[in-house]
């Protein structure tokens, strides 16, 4: 069985180019770096 761990620090820039990635495509909004780094802390 599969786990799901909070992110953590470590994991917000392979967020963000996962986030843009689908946001260039139109698949889901853009959000800034600094609100990624806000939500995770």
């Amino acid at each position: 069985m599969n786990q799901v761990e909070r992110a953590t620090v470590k994991d917000v820039e392979q967020m963000h180019k996962l986030i843009n990635y689908y946001a260039d495509r139109g698949e889901m909004l853009a959000r800034p770096l600094s609100e990624i780094y806000e939500n995770i802390r």
